[in-house]
């Protein structure tokens, strides 16, 4: 419990500290994103999914769509032992930009990754590091590399002698574009670019069936220039902003192949 508590406020403060300069913060509403699973267990802890979900913006407008993104995820990994694995994921996802216009983008992104899994008695602390290559479809010269860090705890409590069982679990994730060289006419950028920090509860009903609702705030950080009135004075003051998205999520997922035992580990549901 103290390693829970302690994780919890240390990805609390990173996700605080990390823009060190003073910020403007804006406030999204609030998305709902549910989302469908499918895991194939493998081999050992090894396993592929595919994955579906839906976004849902809570923006009160006449023309809003009742589902303003939606997306695929497939995925793969493999376990070298019980602490060290890698694997790849592809994400794919159409989003609204405009909500006037009923305008969307679409985009993938091909991600390969590590991660150290530790366990301390009944807890799990996990790293995963991983690089990854934004391709917007719709727009030529918008690609980027990524690369992510994502710390995350939790403990599985089982409920009574069945296979019911609680999975608490918070995580935190920064996002930073790689920039390898900035011509002098470009525009200065935020070393981190997003980061999430989420936390869930997991629901084991069986060892084939589980569910998982959470909940995220999502950052997106930007440098802002400064806008002027009509007689040249400042208005709003340029620098550092973030943009703070809530979003609300629940994962739903069965498990085809060797079910979560003793004897196979099973990831949680953000993989």
């Amino acid at each position: 419990m103290r390693l829970i508590l302690s994780t919890v406020l240390v990805a609390a403060g990173l996700a605080a500290a990390l823009p060190t300069q003073a910020q403007r913060r804006t406030k999204g509403y609030t998305v709902l994103q549910p989302q469908a699973q499918v895991e194939i267990s493998l081999t050992g802890d090894d396993y592929v999914f595919g994955a579906f979900n839906l976004q849902h913006s809570s923006i009160p407008l006449e023309s809003n769509p009742l589902f303003t993104g939606l997306g695929i995820r497939l995925g793969y990994e493999h376990f070298f032992s019980s602490a060290w694995s890698w694997g790849a994921i592809l994400d794919g996802q159409r989003q609204q930009y405009s909500l006037f216009d009923n305008a969307y983008e679409h985009f993938l992104a091909p991600e390969v990754f590590g991660r150290h899994w530790n366990t301390f008695g009944s807890v799990n602390f996990r790293q995963r590091l991983g690089v990854g290559y934004l391709l917007p479809l719709d727009q030529a010269d918008a690609d980027r590399f990524y690369a992510t860090l994502r710390l995350d705890v939790d403990r599985i409590v089982p409920l009574g002698n069945g296979s019911l069982a609680l999975r608490p679990r918070v995580a935190f994730e920064p996002i930073a574009y790689l920039r390898f060289q900035r011509d002098e006419y470009e525009a200065k950028e935020p070393f981190l670019d997003f980061s999430e920090l989420r936390g869930e509860v997991g629901v084991r009903l069986s060892p084939r069936f589980d569910f998982t609702p959470w909940f995220a705030w999502q950052n997106s950080y930007s440098i802002g220039l400064p806008q002027y009135d009509a007689n040249g004075n400042v208005k709003i003051a340029g620098g550092p902003r973030r943009y703070v998205q809530p979003t609300v999520g629940l994962d739903i997922r069965v498990t085809v192949g060797r079910p979560a035992t003793a004897e196979r580990r099973q990831l949680p549901t953000q993989y």
